[in-house]
């Protein structure tokens, strides 16, 4: 006896395909199929396409996807083919997907390090793999409200995070015609120059830093008596800031307020062990971490002229045109 080969997985996949229309946006042309199979290859192996050959030959591709023989040169020319027409793809998909659009949209980047050197799109960049010396590509996903991709886009290693903003907006305003949009990104994506340049109709939700805290509290705009809540509200100069108490933080000021000093044996700052403690009460020869527990455990806040006890952020967004929220 011989055993046959799998279909379980295979035709499981193959019947979610149909059911959210991906058969349809892809075609059910030879190279839509293979096409089809490549995902399915993805998903079930994560490997070469020499591995998702070998893989395909112990599956029952022909009986579910009507594919007699695959050989790596034809799942290269439909990389070539996906490639030359992704925009579309993304359109069909986006339109099947959405009735109406939404207006809620989801945008991050993150990277890739590469072992090889032949990528046309390799180079230098902030790592966030760790990976000293390797060269990188960056990856920039925007999704709907409920994390389903609607965008992806692969750029050069050395591109920084604020400069992939513009195009994701291109895409939304031209390639799916929405005007009204809410962008949410971290503070290291939507920043003032990104923020000032959103077209009519697009608002945003970001985060807002530490120092841009402090002069907000110097300002006036924001009062520490907000941070008292667990949530407060604020509107300035058409921006929204909604600001939040964070108790982990505000139990570990106290802790510092009552005179009792980090110590190794005492304390755990951001899951490490603080190296030693400052030598006659001056931070010296420790980490960058211990060196802001111990100024906080002396001055008794985070932020000048705070009385420490909160971790202050904000989010919100602009009512009007061209406006967002920041935290």
């Amino acid at each position: 006896m011989r055993q046959g080969k799998a279909i379980g997985a295979l035709f499981a996949l193959w019947e979610i395909t149909k059911k959210i229309g991906l058969d349809t946006v892809l075609g059910r042309t030879e190279k839509g199929r293979l096409a089809t199979l490549l995902i399915f290859a993805r998903l079930m192996i994560q490997g070469s396409r020499c591995k998702a050959v070998r893989w395909a030959e112990e599956e029952a591709i022909e009986e579910v996807l009507g594919i007699d023989h695959v050989s790596e040169d034809d799942l290269y020319k439909v990389l070539d083919r996906l490639s030359d027409n992704q925009e579309k793809i993304e359109k069909k998909l986006f339109d099947a997907r959405h009735g109406t659009p939404p207006s809620l949209f989801l945008y991050d980047v993150t990277s890739s390090y590469l072992e090889g050197e032949q990528n046309e799109l390799a180079d230098y960049g902030y790592n966030r793999d760790k990976k000293k010396g390797k060269k990188q590509i960056v990856i920039g996903l925007l999704t709907d409200p409920e994390g389903d991709p609607v965008a992806v886009r692969v750029l050069e290693g050395n591109t920084a995070d604020t400069a992939t903003v513009e195009e994701q907006i291109t895409i939304l305003a031209q390639a799916f015609g929405v005007t009204e949009v809410i962008l949410v990104g971290d503070r290291g994506m939507l920043k003032t120059p990104q923020i000032t340049s959103l077209p009519e109709g697009f608002r945003y939700i970001t985060a807002i830093t530490k120092p841009q805290i402090r002069t907000l509290l110097e300002k006036g705009v924001l009062r520490m008596e907000l941070f008292e809540d667990s949530l407060g509200e604020v509107i300035h100069e058409g921006v929204r800031y909604i600001v939040r108490r964070n108790p982990m933080t505000a139990k570990r000021d106290r802790t510092y307020q009552r005179g009792q000093a980090p110590t190794a044996r005492s304390i755990r700052l951001r899951g490490k062990h603080l190296p030693c403690t400052p030598p006659e009460g001056r931070p010296r020869h420790c980490r960058e971490e211990y060196h802001h527990a111990y100024r906080s455990s002396q001055n008794g806040c985070l932020g000048k002229g705070g009385t420490g006890g909160t971790d202050r952020s904000a989010c919100g967004r602009r009512e009007g045109p061209n406006r967002g929220s920041r935290s």
